[in-house]
């Protein structure tokens, strides 16, 4: 009984609490407008498979809608059958499976025909993030509701197959709506009630198709006004809050096509956001005030008479729907005032409660092959054809008519320019050219075409231009618009009022046979996309378009690439010399660009290159040295400094520099400077130099910051030792041009550079009194950008930098240093999109990148090896139209990606610098000055962290010198390779020895086989030891100008050079050592002085130098030497007994000749077979490099790299709930079954159930026992 009850009580809880709930839920929908609509609307897609058609992308249904074919081009189209007022969008993939959507961007509709885009502020489409799965629900709510009968959800990227489940959040759309005529308006009366308020909220929406008219407007006594108005298609909003400075802003393009624009001003102060159609502009109001007073009249839709403000003459023609003054319905207000009677602040003039269509039909022609052919009158004499047309493309036709007669007449666009073309029986062609603009300005035009007998007229704009010549034709029935005629281009854009003869029908009323093609006209709309709104176009470049794509022109932005986006002058001076400019100290001037492809633009400077450094000067207005004369009070003479670059520029060049100064001199007579000496309390200064922040500095330049002092009262050097400046002293009459002097070099960049200078005590124009100043230019030395380098000196060491954002529109400029000719510079990716930077096979640089689902590459091959270990520049840039890689500032390429749709590239993970993400195909070199989007990386920073591998600097293995005796060290970075051939030794570092043990009648002779030497400052080098203290070394012979050099052992022991050279035979014997003790000596042998010193260098004693006295009219050249001997020569019974090594006359190395795989045949032994000997002496080992070990990942990497984490946690989420659940049924299920049962037999009377007592039971019991089988349960 009692589970019974529970189970009663559970159930009646939950239908009170369903109800409930749905009731909550429907309040809640109502109060905000958060309605699932989806139920009630139909449902269609471009494709779909069997069985998952449209109607299954039901948010919670149990299937999905699936396309057919996964591509860009397929969408879901929700029709809700009126207008809503749309929230927010909530998708879902298909259950249990990896079929989702990850992308979207979403278009609205009224009609179903007219589509546009949700855009972000900065009029990209926005895209809007999918799914993750296929069944956890994401909601994305728009910013500014939407108001539409038809959304169409379009997939950009997914998982395995397109496949949606949607349901869209809203409610019913109350439309309170004006209509204006262009001679309507309503006037809000403001006397009594006027605005004054700090902040304001103006929102509203309006469709016209005339693309100029007056919105709205209102002023006040004091000055102020505000004037909304339409111009040339273009929302202008122009502002003064009292100052008499006119503030104006502009947003929005092709605002005349006849669909509603949602329209947001808002205003806290003096700052403003001026949005339409979620394109925002922001702005700051110029002046000093921050409230409107608004005390007058309030206008919508037009003006009475011409108003301040207004740059249109003309009121609006179109509807206005829902307008908000903050929060207050003013179209609502005015209905109520009227139909009460009681509309004492409201007047209305011509205006409708209603939204009538107007009478034209645009038409859009959307390929170069459609056109329309139109019957006209035929057999007539004069002709008369008109329409209205807009486009953005610089060629097309207009108009063309073959007469009857034989020619015809043709009008055209070329470059822009309206032509006619006209051919007649009995004339030749004829091209009229009577327009210098252009009309291809995407701006409606109209045009006028009438002809008769010896007469044309063509008129554009209403600016007729009558041509005169002898006429004569007669009209056919055909007249083709727009197209149909080769070779002429067919016109691409919008034409409308298109009437033959007078005859004017609707396109929408053409039949089939009249127009070309079905797929490539647009009825009853004008379907343009201006791309150069906003502008696409970085740094002032100057945007033009065509109906398919933008064009950038970057002419004197100090920027390039198809959106003026990379930047073309130096980053600093040094930058400058590194892209070759010569070295000069009188300096050249540059225009550098400090942030790269960021906000700041190039500003003029002056590089100037001495041997130890480059100094950048940015130079001012007060460069001449300036007299100072009549200002007597402290400060009373001010100067403002104006430099070449603005404040933020400087601030980047000296944060960039390593050092700044500016020199600042005074000269003064009679004239103090800063009142001398000075406690901090009664310190009050004639004169003082303000900082760039407005900072008043308390001292001269030349001193320390805070000292009161100038440079000679630091150094003690001022005239009067009691005064802290030359110029504070007390001086006696000075002649007529001397001066004493305060000045130095202020060197705090924090302070740099001066922006102010402000002068006093110097008297009158009558007395001695007198003060000149002297401002040098801002100079800095060193650029920290190239100082701002690691090395990876482990090919699996990575630098994790943060999320990079590459977007739309990014770039990555950095040098690198390597020998490695394959490796992984730069990886991120996405859940979908990647970039990767790689060095292929050593000469090839190649981008990689992922945008959607197609992968694209740029390569750069270059001719000089990029592994050959100098630095090496690359730029990586990637906008909405291409991406280009540059290396070395000169060699380049390029991709040009998709027209559309443009997606931004999606990055979640880290940017690994220095290896792919999986540590895989690792750079081991140097990289330095990196730049994201033009703003640098402090990549030292990571490397004082203690990162694996990664060291700060450029320092190579062989910046030790690991490689000896003069062995060219190869640097690999991670290790290094010794090249010993241009030594006299071998091994991994040139250290072991290449000997030969020589007998008494053994030698080694060197031929030079014709190839005669004539030397006068040879070097010659040669190691051995011996016990035997006599022999022959080395020597060195010439047959045929009979001169000589040989090195020997003497009898004494003693090391003997004897030469002759021509001039006369020469010996030297190096003193106080025997050298026949079995110990091992070496011995370099040189000249120098033209040949008349001799430089001897044993072992490590001192060394050595004979001078030689030679007469002028002797050669000390050692000519034609033709043999080198080692051991004896060959005519020498015996020779040197020992070991020999080391031996080398300058780029000849005879024993690793010898003993190499294949010697030469000019070197041989004599006297025996000889074996190579290391002459006892060990060969040098570097002690052992400590391994580094890489640590494990941290947390953070782990999240770096598998972006399906919070999937994962989900899952594991759902799975503990469904194991607690199964927990929570197995107990359930355990006492069920743990029960014992048991059963009684009762024999009551039938119909004695009720009875009080058994009396009772006994007179109201019907006839006969029952017995009755009861049941109790024991628990």
């Amino acid at each position: 009984m009692m589970s019974c009850s529970i189970l009663h009580y559970f159930l009646l809880f939950s239908c009170i609490a369903t109800y409930i709930k749905a009731d909550s839920a429907r309040y809640y929908y109502d109060y905000e407008c958060n309605e699932p609509l989806v139920e009630g609307a139909k449902l269609s897609a471009t494709s779909s498979l069997r069985d998952r058609g449209p109607e299954n992308a039901k948010l919670y249904g149990s299937s999905a809608w699936t396309a057919m074919e996964s591509s860009y081009y397929q969408h879901l189209t929700v029709n809700l059958h009126a207008r809503k007022d749309l929230r927010a969008v909530a998708t879902r993939g298909r259950f249990a499976t990896e079929e989702f959507v990850t992308e979207y961007m979403i278009q609205y509709s009224d009609d179903g025909e007219n589509w546009r885009s949700v855009s972000r502020a900065d009029g990209y489409t926005q895209m809007f993030e999918g799914n993750h799965d296929g069944n956890t629900v994401v909601k994305n709510e728009f910013e500014v509701p939407i108001i539409a009968q038809y959304i169409r959800i379009n997939p950009m990227r997914w998982r395995d197959k397109i496949s949606m489940r949607v349901e869209v959040y809203g409610c019913d759309y109350v439309a309170d709506t004006l209509y204006f005529n262009g001679s309507s308006l309503v006037k809000v009366d403001l006397l009594r009630d006027p605005i004054s308020a700090s902040r304001e909220a103006i929102r509203f929406r309006f469709k016209t198709t005339a693309a100029s008219g007056a919105l709205m407007y209102s002023r006040g006594t004091q000055g102020d006004y505000i004037a909304l108005q339409l111009r040339d298609n273009r929302l202008v909003l122009n502002i003064d809050l009292g100052s008499g400075t006119l503030t104006s802003l502009s947003v929005g393009s092709l605002l005349d096509d006849n669909i509603w624009h949602d329209v947001v001003i808002s205003r806290k102060r003096r700052d403003i956001v001026f949005s339409v159609d979620r394109v925002v502009v922001q702005g700051q109001i110029k002046g000093e005030f921050s409230r409107l007073n608004l005390n007058r009249a309030l206008y919508i839709g037009g003006v009475p008479n011409f108003q301040e403000g207004l740059v249109v003459t003309q009121n609006f023609t179109g509807c206005v729907e829902n307008m908000y003054l903050n929060n207050t319905n003013v179209i609502q207000d005015l209905k109520q005032g009227y139909e009460s009677g009681e509309a004492f602040k409201f007047q209305k003039v011509n205006t409708l409660y209603s939204c009538p269509e107007p009478p034209v039909v645009p038409i859009t022609f959307l390929k170069e092959g459609s056109y329309a052919k139109l019957r006209g009158y035929s057999g007539a004499s004069a002709l008369n054809v008109s329409l209205e047309f807009r486009t953005y493309e610089h060629h097309g036709l207009l108009i063309y008519h073959k007469f009857k007669t034989d020619g015809h007449v043709k009008v055209f666009l070329e470059e822009g320019k309206v032509k006619v073309e006209l051919f007649t029986k009995g004339s030749t062609k004829v091209k009229l050219d009577n327009y210098p603009e252009e009309f291809n300005d995407g701006r409606w035009h109209s045009l006028m075409l009438t002809m008769a007998p010896d007469s044309l007229v063509l008129a554009v704009d209403f600016r007729p231009v009558k041509t005169t010549k002898l006429l004569k034709f007669i009209t056919g029935s055909t007249y083709y618009i727009a197209g149909g005629k080769a070779p002429t281009r067919g016109f691409v854009g919008c034409m409308r009022k298109i009437a033959m003869d007078g005859n004017y029908r609707l396109p929408t009323d053409w039949k089939k046979e009249e127009y070309c093609c079905t797929n490539e006209l647009v009825f009853d709309a004008c379907h343009m996309i201006d791309r150069c709104n906003p502008n696409p176009c970085e740094h002032g470049g100057v945007c033009t378009q065509s109906a398919d794509e933008f064009t950038c022109d970057c002419a004197d932005t100090g920027y390039a690439g198809a959106v003026c986006h990379s930047p073309v002058h130096p980053v600093s001076c040094g930058a400058y010399q590194r892209a070759g400019a010569g070295a000069g100290a009188a300096g050249r001037a540059v225009l550098l660009d400090v942030d790269g492809s960021g906000p700041l633009p190039p500003f003029p400077a002056t590089c100037h290159f001495y041997s130890d450094r480059i100094v950048t000067a940015v130079h001012h207005s007060s460069t001449q040295s300036t007299q100072i004369d009549g200002y007597q009070e402290a400060g009373s003479f001010r100067q403002d400094i104006t430099y070449d670059a603005s404040r933020a520029q400087l601030e980047a060049l000296l944060n960039r520099s390593l050092a700044c100064s500016q020199r600042l001199e005074y000269f003064c007579k009679h004239s103090r400077l800063l009142n001398s000496p000075s406690t901090e309390a009664d310190f009050h200064p004639f004169a003082w130099w303000v900082s760039r922040s407005g900072q008043r500095m308390d001292y001269w330049a030349g001193a320390q910051a805070g000292s009161r002092m100038c440079q000679c009262g630091v150094l003690g050097t001022c005239v009067d030792p009691t005064k802290w400046c030359n110029c504070d002293a007390e001086h006696g009459p000075l002649a007529r041009d001397e001066f004493q002097v305060d000045g130095g070099d202020i060197t705090d960049k924090e302070f740099l550079p001066v922006k102010q200078l402000r002068f006093g005590d110097t008297g009158s124009h009558l007395d001695e009194k007198e003060g000149r100043y002297t401002l040098g230019p801002l100079l800095c030395e060193g650029d920290d950008l190239f100082s701002n380098a690691i090395t990876f000196r482990i090919s699996d060491s990575v630098i994790l930098l943060p999320t990079f954002d590459l977007g739309h529109s990014g770039d990555i400029y950095f040098e690198f240093r390597t020998t490695q000719e394959n490796a992984v510079l730069l990886h991120s990716k996405g859940p979908q999109d990647y970039i990767k930077l790689s060095i292929i096979g050593g000469d090839q640089l190649q981008f990689q990148f992922q945008v959607g689902d197609t992968p694209l590459g740029v390569s750069v091959d270059t001719s000089k090896r990029l592994s050959d270990n100098n630095w090496h520049s690359v730029s990586i840039e990637r906008n909405r139209k291409e991406a280009r890689v540059v290396v070395d500032g000169a060699l380049k390429n390029e991709i040009r990606t998709a027209k559309e749709p443009v997606r931004a590239l999606q990055l979640s993970t880290a940017l690994a610098l220095g290896a792919a993400l999986d540590r895989k195909d690792g750079f081991v070199g140097c990289v330095r000055a990196l730049l994201l989007n033009g703003r640098a990386v402090d990549l030292r920073r990571h490397a004082r962290r203690g990162v694996y591998g990664v060291s700060e600097g450029c320092v190579g293995k062989c910046e030790s010198s690991p490689c000896l005796n003069n062995g060219t060290c190869l640097e690999r970075y991670d290790s290094y390779s010794c090249d010993c051939r241009w030594t006299a030794f071998k091994g991994p570092i040139c250290a072991d020895e290449i000997g030969v043990n020589l007998r008494p009648n053994s030698m080694v002779k060197y031929d030079f086989l014709g190839s005669w030497r004539s030397t006068i400052n040879e070097k010659i080098r040669v190691g051995f030891t011996t016990t035997n203290p006599k022999g022959f070394l080395l020597g060195f012979y010439s047959n045929i100008s009979g001169e000589y050099l040989t090195l020997m052992v003497s009898n004494s022991g003693h090391l003997r050079v004897v030469f002759d050279f021509g001039f006369e035979r020469q010996e030297i014997i190096f003193q106080g050592k025997h050298f026949g003790l079995g110990q091992y000596h070496d011995v370099r042998l040189s000249r120098k002085d033209s040949g008349a010193t001799m430089v001897l260098q044993v072992d490590n004693y001192e060394t050595q130098e004979y001078h030689f006295n030679i007469r002028e009219s002797a050669d000390a050249q050692f000519n034609n030497i033709q043999y080198m001997y080692m051991g004896r020569n060959e005519t020498m019974s015996e020779g040197f007994v020992g070991c020999v090594s080391r031996v080398e006359f300058d780029d000849i190395y005879p024993l690793k000749l010898l003993f190499q795989q294949d010697p030469p045949p000019n070197v041989r032994t004599i006297g025996g077979v000889l074996h190579e000997d290391f002459c006892g002496v060990e060969p040098v080992t570097h002690p052992p490099e400590r391994a580094e070990t890489r640590p494990p990942p941290p947390a953070d990497l782990a999240s770096d790299l598998d972006y399906h984490r919070t999937d994962e946690a989900i899952l594991g989420t759902v799975l503990a709930f469904i194991f607690l659940l199964l927990i929570v049924v197995a107990i359930v299920l355990v006492r069920a079954l743990s029960r014992h049962k048991g059963e009684y037999l009762t024999q009551e009377e039938r119909g004695a159930d009720g009875a009080a007592d058994p009396d009772a039971a006994a007179l109201a019991a019907a006839t006969g026992p029952r017995v009755t089988k009861r049941r109790e349960f024991f628990i």
